[in-house]
């Protein structure tokens, strides 16, 4: 039934018209990036993205190998320089529906102030064909910024860690050694109190060590506590 439900979610023309075959696809759009910056950790210099894909067919009890290239032409970043990536790594294990496509990303300097981009596209091999038309490709932006992280909402900016900046969440990252505070019930590993206390622990640093934002204005945390 499983099965099923999932051939009923995609359509003929995503699926090119074919039928009885072996499909895969990545699990975000090309118009949905995966994102990594060296600027969490200055000390790395090599980090690592997995790239989730999954499978439309039958489970097989044996491994299948699926085909990825890298696509220079619509890329910036360059392969060997900026990240490296092994097309023997490229396997649905054996009763297995989803598979990870490992990319190790290098701090070349070649990305210094600005970012860089890598495109990948699905080819068809011997065991899958490429799946969701809007899914065959994937893109993967390198770079060494911060930017505004999902978790930093609307409770934050009232709440929370209040208004964000650059300058604000690299020194939370620095002094806190934490950068990730998505909550459990959100795909996290943070629990909602665990979360408050950081806060907690970055106002009470900031209290103790006043500093300014970029503009010049006192740099504030609105937790109360």
């Amino acid at each position: 039934m499983g099965i099923s439900l999932i051939w009923n979610a995609c359509s003929e023309n995503d699926l090119k018209g074919y039928s009885g075959d072996s499909y895969i696809y990545f699990s975000k759009s090309a118009d949905d990036s995966t994102e990594f910056s060296f600027a969490y950790d200055p000390e790395i210099s090599v980090g690592n993205i997995s790239l989730e894909l999954n499978v439309i067919s039958r489970i097989a009890n044996y491994d299948r190998i699926f085909a990825v290239r890298f696509l220079p032409q619509e890329s910036t970043a360059q392969e060997g320089r900026d990240f490296t990536c092994s097309a023997k790594d490229f396997v649905v294990k054996a009763n297995d529906s989803l598979a990870y496509m490992k990319i190790e990303v290098k701090k070349s300097g070649s990305f210094t102030g600005r970012s860089l981009n890598a495109v990948f596209e699905i080819l068809p091999n011997e065991y899958f064909l490429p799946g969701l038309s809007g899914n065959t490709k994937a893109k993967i932006v390198i770079s060494d910024k911060l930017s505004r992280p999902e978790w930093w909402d609307a409770w934050h900016e009232s709440n929370g860690l209040g208004t964000y900046s650059d300058k604000k969440y690299a020194l939370f990252i620095k002094q806190m050694g934490i950068y990730d505070l998505t909550l459990k019930e959100n795909g996290g590993k943070i629990s909602y109190y665990d979360m408050r206390g950081y806060v907690q622990l970055f106002k009470y640093w900031l209290m103790e060590h006043p500093q300014k934002e970029v503009d010049g204005s006192d740099m504030k945390v609105p937790i109360i506590g």
